[in-house]
């Protein structure tokens, strides 16, 4: 910040001085004092533009500028010390260009304060809730957060003193909401804030909040600014029908949506939400786009449903071919397999994708329909049919007013029975004109999803070939790198031999998400293609009804990505489980528990980060361990990666081997991911929670129920200087004696060594810091020549 104001003090200052220097070149000179000023201003000049950009060129470049998306190039810019958004900016990739900590001299980092989390209220409704799972926001000095029942703090970066807290959604009473959105379609406000971000042209704070609402606080003193309830960003009650009494509503709603969204975006006054149903509980998903112009008087522009009617629409999938012009995608994931000659995995991949053009129509009309004769639904979708709400942040690409969402599972799970096709916009990926909400593009990247792998994590938008592109994992382990304006891959990732996909010994009777039992791919059993076989398969392992093994019982990708403008940074599990299917029931999802006897014999839980090549997708390199699993994001900076594993440790990895730099262990697991910026001083931290954040089943042993603290780490007012250490060795040397014999012999006599010095001098380290200055002190030192060159032509001119 302070940085920049230097820069504009120092480049008015300039312009300041030309003018009293072009006029001391009209002043008569003689001739000895003009020779004398135009040498030295000459040799000034060329020192000060020599050494100035000998500094720039040592500067390290960002991959964008703060602010801006990452096609915005890879000039240098000047880190803000802000980190604004959940994943750093509207465009992702969760990196802060500044230099201050490094992956030379991250080992000197140490507690600069600590943070407990205070326990709610007397007058609390939410229910107990500990810590936090929002990364924290630092912004001008001040660092933001929300607690998991939903109250937000603003604390002082540099001291960690508590400014202000809004309690506005920890008292909301969820009695009132219930009274006002009767028939049971709209969830009441639950526990879990994922995130929170802030809107610097309007000085707005937005957290996660509830199902079809949202609430603006203001940065400065923390009072709540605006509320948009749900008959604005949602509708009414008669709209989305009673679901406990089976009335569909108006828009063809028939279930309830779902407990939360995250923030939204914005592109000037107009807000864009998306809306999801509940996982299994029905609700008909959607995004909404409100104006507002007058927070106190939001109102709607639009309303673009992503899922059918509950009465049905057969030609639904084809519908959104046609809308988005043919830009819709269909993933194979069989098909990618066979390209790549899996196993063996030794080729070039020869399919991506699926054109949803290409398509036999037959195959997925009727989606998401149910097709069983005779069942109470038939024709129609079933009552638990949804798409699950969204959990990450929404991008928004500002040159284009495009915004990317990923959406959550199709549910109902695992048994698919009562639904039919691949459930376009389920397990995918969306595009929308925020403008008007329609969609640009889409991508269904879990064709028939029989298991929860669904996309609703974030992603980031980089520079791939040039094109801005959206990256973006989903749960199955698949990283897809899509062009931003067509939703046409460049490259497609899979773990591949680190995520078990099938085949003995631990899956030989599990999911065929890809393969077979026996890891063929090219087997007519491995899902899922489009056909309509597949695209009615009931579920994982039908007709077995025996337990499925699963390598990944929740996801084998279940956190945000980083991007430096170089690398793409991803995190895999494996989690081995066994899944148990049960009937489909009215509501809710129908799993029918694990089988434990298996689960005792199942592979230990692994992790492995990867740092992939934004243009290809190839892997840079990995690093991976066992033991525990990992969830929540990566972050990077200084040239460092920085996770936090469910092993409870801390850990900074090298941004270009892999290697691990360094690391600090707290004992308990945490699902939030560090963020890095700077206070009202000017020096950068590194913020953190320490318990409170969950961990859960990912890390059994080192999760617990406690109330947790933000934590702020920084290097030293004095960084240990490297000495010099002269050590001196003293060494005898026998020599041998000279012997004289009667006959005459030449010897070579050694010469004699008394003692011997060793200096062992450690390598010292500079850290260089070159402050925007330079750019001007490279200005001044042209005029200065250029002022030579005039004094010189004077003098030769008298």
């Amino acid at each position: 910040m302070y940085t920049i104001n230097e820069s504009v003090h120092i480049v008015d200052g300039m312009n300041k001085l030309n003018s009293p220097i072009v006029s001391a070149t009209n002043m008569s000179l003689n001739d000895s004092k003009a020779k004398k000023t135009a040498v030295m201003t000459l040799l000034a000049g060329i020192l000060l533009m020599s050494t100035s950009i000998v500094a720039l060129s040592v500067r390290p470049a960002s991959a964008f500028d703060p602010g801006g998306p990452p096609v915005g190039g890879a000039a240098p810019s000047v880190p803000t010390g802000n980190w604004e958004w959940m994943l750093y900016q509207p465009t992702g990739g969760s990196y802060s260009p500044q230099t201050q900590i490094n992956k030379d001299n991250i080992q000197y980092l140490e507690t600069r304060w600590i943070f407990p989390i205070p326990r709610a209220g007397a007058d609390s409704k939410r229910a107990v809730q500990y810590g936090s799972i929002t990364p924290p926001l630092i912004v001008d000095g001040t660092v933001y957060f929300s607690t998991r029942d939903k109250r937000v703090y603003a604390v002082d970066a540099a001291t960690g003193k508590i400014i202000w807290v809004n309690n506005y959604m920890n008292t909301y009473d969820p009695n009132w909401h219930r009274g006002n959105y009767t028939g049971g379609w709209l969830n009441p406000p639950a526990s879990e804030t994922h995130a929170i971000n802030y809107y610097r042209d309007k000085g707005w704070l937005i957290p996660s909040a509830t199902a079809c609402m949202v609430y603006g606080i203001d940065a400065k003193d923390g009072k709540t600014a605006w509320v948009v309830k749900p008959e604005v960003l949602c509708g009414t009650n008669a709209e989305f029908g009673d679901v406990a009494k089976g009335q569909i509503g108006t828009i063809g709603n028939q279930g309830v949506m779902g407990s939360q969204s995250n923030p939204p975006v914005f592109q000037g006054n107009i807000m864009f939400v998306p809306w999801g149903g509940g996982s299994g509980s029905g609700g008909r998903a959607f995004v909404s786009g409100v104006d507002m112009s007058d927070p106190q008087n939001p109102r709607r522009l639009y309303r673009e449903f992503v899922q059918p009617p509950a009465q049905g629409d057969p030609e639904w999938a084809i519908k959104q071919c046609t809308q988005a012009n043919g830009n819709g995608w269909y993933f194979e994931y069989p098909r990618y397999l066979e390209g790549i000659n899996h196993p063996a995995r030794d080729r070039e991949p020869t399919y991506l994708a699926t054109k949803c053009t290409e398509v036999d129509p037959e195959v997925v009309r009727n989606d998401w329909i149910d097709m069983v004769p005779g069942s109470p639904h038939f024709g129609k979708m079933h009552t638990a049919s949804a798409i699950a709400p969204v959990w990450g942040q929404y991008l928004l690409d500002p040159q284009t007013g495009i915004v990317f969402v990923g959406w959550g599972d199709e549910g109902p799970y695992p048994n698919l029975t009562h639904r039919y096709g691949p459930a376009v916009h389920g397990s995918g990926f969306t595009a929308h004109d925020i403008r008007t909400g329609k969609i640009v593009w889409w991508f269904d990247a879990n064709i028939r999803d029989l298991w929860d792998y669904d996309c609703s994590w974030s992603g980031t938008l980089a520079n791939v070939q040039g094109k801005t592109a959206y990256i973006k994992p989903c749960k199955n382990g698949i990283v897809y790198a899509l062009d931003g304006a067509t939703g046409k891959p460049f490259w497609i990732y899979d773990g591949g031999t680190f995520i078990n996909r099938g085949g003995p010994p631990w899956a030989d009777n599990g999911q065929n998400y890809g393969v077979d039992r026996n890891n063929n791919p090219r087997s007519p059993d491995a899902c899922c293609r489009l056909t309509k076989e597949h695209m009615s398969r009931q579920w994982m392992n039908y007709p077995q009804k025996g337990p499925i093994k699963t390598a990944c019982y929740t996801a084998c990708m279940e956190s945000d990505v980083a991007y430096d403008g170089k690398k793409v940074y991803v995190m895999h599990y494996n989690d081995y489980r066994t899944l148990l299917v049960g009937n489909v029931r009215p509501f809710g999802n129908n799993g029918a528990g694990t089988d434990a006897a298996l689960n005792a014999q199942a592979p230990p839980r692994n992790w492995q980060l990867s740092a992939l090549d934004v243009n290809t997708g190839k892997v840079v390199w990995t690093n991976q361990e066992t033991g525990y699993g990992y969830r929540g994001g990566i972050s990077t900076t200084g040239g460092m990666v920085q996770i936090y594993p469910q092993d409870g440790n801390l850990r900074w990895i090298d941004a270009d081997t892999g290697k691990l730099l360094h690391q600090k262990y707290f004992g308990i697991s945490v699902n939030v991911m560090p963020t890095i910026g700077a206070g009202k001083d000017g020096k950068y931290r590194i913020y953190t929670f320490i318990g409170g954040g969950g961990g859960g089943f990912q890390a059994p042993g080192v999760s617990a129920t406690v109330d947790g603290s933000l934590i702020a780490f920084g290097l030293p007012d004095v960084i240990p200087q490297p000495q010099v250490i002269t050590k001196e060795v003293i060494k005898e040397v026998q020599v041998p004696k000279e012997v004289i014999k009667e006959v005459v012999k030449e010897v070579q006599v050694p010469k004699e060594v008394i003692k011997e010095v060793i200096k062992e001098v450690p390598k010292e380290v500079t850290v260089e810091t070159v402050s925007p200055i330079s750019y001007a002190a490279i200005g001044i030192g042209v005029v200065l020549v250029v002022i030579s060159g005039v004094l010189f032509s004077r003098k030769k001119k008298v």
